[in-house]
């Protein structure tokens, strides 16, 4: 697009006859104006790129005119128009408002156009420059964010190889506590009964937890679903309601109010187990965080192709600076929890391909939106050719 220069001078011989050699000279759009109001509205309508001004004009003069364009527009070319006797203003201007240059008059044109051509070739280096810097800002942010994913991820590699050993030999020596339920078939003593009870149920808690351990340490899957399971074509709405269905015994769930609202059935490609235990681990972590007799609420929708599980409470909700640390392995914001759950679940949705994200305020409750994938494959419309 060519150039816009508006020449601005008191005197209409000048903006005449200024305007007229540019439009002779060149392909640009010229705008004359007699007075800075004038042209300082006019630029409202159709922004400068080079402008023009005389020093000396009543009212606004040149430079307290070419002042206000460089507030409003910065990367405008400015020349100031000057007398011989003016010389000394026009060097100050320059300093002052950042004017490209001065030229005297009588001006000669090819050296004003030569000055202006400059001015432009100037502006538009500038703005490479500029975009060139925002580029390479961008990517240096790009380079920082992986370097910490990488960090992160050998982090949770190191902790994972420990954790599985771990699990291991806890799982060994768990073992041996089942000679619990032995003690409890054959004593008659009503006290030793209940202590082998409450060894038994020592014994469910930290089995779960090494089986939660067990899934943390477990490597990542593969980009096509492999390592261990595969995923299929389904019915979201159905996997989470079926999910659901199985939590109305757990001692958590089945005392608070648990609706599953369904907004539209989207399909997905995923493991059905795993999809269930990322809404069974949402569900009970949202009925824990809420009081007796509070409601939770799994939304299901379609948003873009893709499938949409929002988990809502009207629990406590978490503080910032604890927000931002949900997920890390073993830790956890709520009373004999591994704080696994949660990255288990992050990491079988990202292993799908999809996003788990958290948003909660303190006193307001907490939401957990999971996002699946659109499916790549579509079945053909009714009528195509087969």
């Amino acid at each position: 697009m060519a150039p816009r220069v508006y020449v601005v001078d008191d005197d209409a011989l000048v903006t005449e006859s200024l305007g007229t050699a540019l439009r002779l000279e060149t392909d640009w759009t010229v705008s004359p104006h007699t007075d800075a109001a004038g042209a300082l509205a006019a630029m409202e309508h159709a922004a400068p790129d080079v402008v023009l001004s005389d020093l000396q004009m009543p009212g606004l003069d040149g430079i307290a005119f070419l002042k206000r364009v460089r507030e409003r527009w910065p990367d405008a070319v400015l020349l100031l128009l000057t007398g011989y006797a003016d010389k000394e203003s026009a060097i100050r201007a320059i300093n002052e408002v950042g004017i490209w240059q001065y030229i005297e008059k009588p001006w000669d044109t090819e050296e004003l156009l030569l000055k202006v051509r400059q001015g432009l070739e100037r502006r538009d280096l500038v703005r490479r420059l500029e975009r060139s810097n925002e580029e390479l800002l961008r990517r240096i942010e790009e380079l920082e964010t992986a370097h910490e994913r990488l960090v992160a991820s050998e982090r949770l590699a190191a902790v994972g190889r420990v954790a599985s050993g771990l699990a291991h030999e806890l799982g060994n020596q768990l073992g041996l506590v089942g000679y619990a339920e032995a003690i409890l078939a054959r004593a008659s003593d009503p006290d030793v009964q209940q202590h082998a009870r409450m060894i038994l149920q020592a014994q469910r808690r930290l089995a779960a937890m090494v089986d939660e351990i067990k899934d943390f340490a477990r490597a990542p899957l593969e980009a096509d679903g492999g390592s261990g399971y595969r995923r299929e074509v389904g019915d979201v709405a159905a996997t989470v309601e079926e999910a659901v269905s199985l939590m109305r015994y757990d001692h958590d769930v089945r005392s608070r109010s648990v609706a599953v609202v369904v907004g539209a059935r989207p399909l997905a490609r995923f493991h059905r187990g795993k999809l269930m235990q990322v809404v069974i681990n949402l569900v009970r972590n949202a009925a824990q965080a809420s009081p007796v007799g509070g409601e939770v609420r799994v939304l299901v929708d379609e948003d873009a192709g893709a499938a949409s599980i929002r988990v809502i409470d009207r629990g406590a909700g978490i503080e910032p600076a604890l927000l931002a640390r949900l997920g890390e392995p073993f830790f956890t914001t709520k009373e004999g929890g591994t704080g696994l759950g949660l990255g288990i679940s992050r990491r079988i949705v990202e292993e799908h391909g999809g996003t788990l994200a958290i948003r909660s305020q303190p006193g307001e409750g907490t939401e957990v939106a999971v996002r699946l994938p659109p499916l790549v494959e579509r079945a053909p419309s009714v009528g195509a050719a087969e």
